[in-house]
């Protein structure tokens, strides 16, 4: 089926070369979700508007094109752009990727989109990162369907108690440990009950939240390690 669309918002994600002048652009949409299309002669010196190609400005696209490879016909900035230094670049390029390998071509999902550029506003306006990553992963989690529910036992169905600590299954998500479950794979009950509440503001929740957003990531993103966070150290 051919695909034509006419200024589509659009962020950039990822970019390389392709050809003598050419280049791949890897964009996210709210109306086709990710799409890659090839932006013809943008790498000749003779291109100024070469530099609006570049990750965290909001574009306003066309394409076209049948195959998975788009054809890009037009692009201008739409006017946002979100200036991020030091450690909040690094998290911007770490939700480009996690973009990037986890969601699939023209599968479109306008929340994914919106929090994106939510999650970049907060990074531009320099707030705390643990908080804006987590819940970026975790809402990311449950728009692709592999989220877990942070307010109920996944076995028992009763609501997560403080008082207790739970263990962590991906595939289906917190339930009471028993007293021979090892103490490295438990979690605290007050830190889950926190995280449902997007209350990131103890450290310890913080780190509780890190421990269970790479082991939900994990399965999905494979052997090969994120290149963003090299970024970090």
């Amino acid at each position: 089926m051919r695909i034509t669309a006419e200024h589509q918002p659009a962020y950039i994600l990822h970019t390389r070369p392709y050809r003598d002048t050419s280049m791949l652009v890897d964009f996210l949409t709210p109306e086709f979700g990710r799409i890659t299309a090839v932006a013809r002669g943008v790498r000749s010196r003779k291109t100024p508007k070469r530099n609006l190609l570049n990750p965290f400005t909001r574009l306003l696209i066309s394409f076209q094109g049948k195959t998975d490879l788009k054809l890009l016909t037009h692009f201008e900035a739409e006017g946002a752009h979100f200036a991020l230094t030091a450690k909040h670049l690094f998290s911007g390029f770490y939700l480009n990727e996690l973009l990037e390998r986890l969601l699939p071509e023209l599968d479109a999902h306008p929340e994914i989109y919106n929090l994106y550029e939510q999650s970049l506003q907060a990074l531009s306006a320099q707030q705390d990162l643990e908080p804006v990553l987590r819940c970026f992963e975790f809402q990311l989690l449950h728009e692709l369907g592999y989220g877990i529910d942070f307010e109920v036992d996944a076995k028992s169905g009763d609501a997560i108690s403080a008082q207790v600590n739970y263990c962590l299954d991906p595939s289906q998500g917190v339930y009471f440990a028993h007293a021979d479950v090892p103490l490295h794979f438990q979690f605290c009950g007050a830190h889950i009950n926190a995280i449902a509440q997007c209350d990131f503001s103890l450290p310890e929740v913080k780190q509780t939240a890190k421990r269970i957003s790479r082991i939900l990531l994990k399965p999905l993103l494979g052997s090969k390690p994120l290149m963003s966070r090299g970024l970090f150290s």
